[in-house]
């Protein structure tokens, strides 16, 4: 996990990243943990998400509209490299790149934003509730 502002190239490390913006990230996380989640009764359910050349541009391009969720957005990425950009404290821009492995955890009301680079990526969602990942745009 590379974790960045996007406008100075500022490293920041996943402390940092939690600071500001209350975003976990970790790494290397077995799928067995991700399920241990899922069992601990704080999650609903879970889907698959896939994005490969099959996947139309207006889905893509939905996910990259910069939006927020009025539930945690969680996400465990099995395969792909990836992109979320999420809004810090003084409205910059940081990015995190993810790929196989890699747990987020985007809180509500942040508002982010989605890249699957080379349109590639297979990741599993953990839901609290499905009325909250309703994507809200930033106008």
């Amino acid at each position: 996990m590379k974790i960045y502002e996007l406008e100075t190239n500022l490293v920041l490390s996943v402390n940092d990243l939690k600071a500001e913006t209350e975003v976990t990230g970790l790494e290397n996380i077995d799928v067995k943990e991700v399920m241990n989640l899922l069992s601990s009764g704080n999650y609903d359910s879970f889907d698959e998400v896939i994005v490969d050349e099959n996947t139309p541009d207006s889905v893509l391009e939905k996910f990259s509209q910069e939006h927020l969720h009025e539930d945690d957005e969680v996400r465990y990425f099995l395969s792909g490299n990836c992109i979320f950009d999420v809004r810090g404290s003084k409205d910059q821009w940081i990015r995190i790149e993810v790929s196989s492995k890699d747990f987020i955890t985007v809180p509500k009301n942040l508002y982010h934003r989605f890249f699957a680079l080379n349109k590639q990526a297979k990741a599993l969602r953990l839901f609290t509730s499905d009325k909250g990942w309703v994507p809200i745009y930033r106008v």
